[in-house]
């Protein structure tokens, strides 16, 4: 893992305990002293996150996070749901039957870690469901454009809203895994990219993403 992504991981989980508060400064000695990473890839690494529209540099203060407003994300949800559903179509040849066994594996452990509150795991777990057919996108630019968009959720800050609420929604939303992972079966190229354009990236659930 290289410095940019070991810094990413670090603030994106401790956004989702809560150890960090969406608008606390972020300076490159207190990612030094929590990953033991020196001062030069540190910098380096948040240079590049800032490029990527996740951190923001405040001259003489250090960093912070790139602030959104709702509006912004509801169109961000717009794009990630085209370049999604348009990746998932692109892709539904080539998923193998092993492929969608760790899919269907994957779908019972974020269960498990909603039931268990284990958001940063449901996190990582997520992100390993979309990538199984992400990862076997040819097509560089879109694939790409994807990943970097998505991680501009950086730190799911859950414990900002009601518990029932927050396992209401990610079962939900672990059921739509679910309709996507029969549609890849069923190989319905056309209903698996409107469902992931329009029910699995529905601006209604933008307002859990405005930071």
């Amino acid at each position: 893992m290289n410095p940019k992504e070991k810094v990413y991981n670090f603030i994106s989980e401790q956004l989702t305990l809560g150890n960090l508060k969406r608008d606390d400064r972020i300076t490159e000695q207190f990612l030094v002293d929590n990953l033991g990473i020196s001062r030069t890839p540190i910098r380096e690494a948040m240079l590049q996150l800032a490029s990527d529209d996740i951190l923001e540099r405040e001259p003489r203060k250090g960093f912070k996070l790139r602030s959104y407003t709702k509006y912004d994300v509801e169109n961000l949800y717009q794009l990630i749901g085209v370049l999604d559903g348009k990746i998932a179509q692109l892709t539904i040849d080539k998923l193998t039957e092993t492929d969608f066994s760790l899919m269907k594996f994957l779908i019972d452990s974020m269960y498990s870690a909603i039931e268990n509150e284990l958001y940063t795991k449901y996190n990582e777990l997520q992100e390993q469901f979309h990538g199984i057919y992400i990862n076997k996108c040819t097509n560089a630019i879109i694939r790409n454009e994807l990943i970097i968009k998505k991680k501009m959720f950086i730190g799911k800050t859950y414990y900002r809203v009601d518990s029932n609420i927050i396992k209401n929604i990610l079962h939900t939303t672990n059921e739509e895994h679910e309709t996507i992972l029969r549609l890849f079966q069923e190989k319905k190229d056309r209903e698996l990219r409107d469902f992931i354009e329009n029910t699995h990236w529905k601006t209604e659930n933008a307002q859990y993403d405005i930071w």
